[in-house]
């Protein structure tokens, strides 16, 4: 296995992923990154959210209008709701009932590493845009 190191670039987009609630894209990382190093580039940003997301570090979450990914640090388990109108991106809690969903019996799966819930439709800001 290839060893890696952590790099102050590296750290930089984890805090900012960490400290962040908004799940944002790489670009907004980006952004954030510049004010700590100036000199970060687009591209170092997107290897280390790859590395990252790859090492379990952070979560990429990808919408399902095939808009840019979204990324967030590790956390608890749990759901994400997408607003169709905003693109808002909401954390919820899984349903009580896919905590202690098993999969033994299932032929062909041996493990399962991640339940990944997208729930889709009108946050509430939005809710008079659906009726429309």
């Amino acid at each position: 296995m290839k060893k890696t190191r952590n790099t102050r670039q590296r750290g930089v987009i984890l805090d900012i992923l960490q400290e962040s609630c908004s799940h944002p894209t790489a670009e907004t990382v980006y952004r954030e990154a510049r004010r700590v190093l100036p000199n970060i580039s687009l591209g170092t940003v997107y290897r280390n959210l790859n590395f990252l997301r790859d090492q379990g570090a952070v979560r990429e979450i990808r919408p399902s209008d095939g808009g840019s990914s979204r990324f967030e640090g590790a956390h608890t388990p749990h759901a994400h709701f997408h607003c169709v109108h905003c693109n808002a991106l909401l954390d919820i809690p899984l349903p009580g009932a896919l905590e202690n969903l098993r999969f033994e019996e299932e032929e062909g799966i041996s493990a399962v590493s991640l339940i990944d819930l997208h729930v889709i439709g009108s946050c509430s800001g939005c809710e008079g845009a659906a009726a429309t």
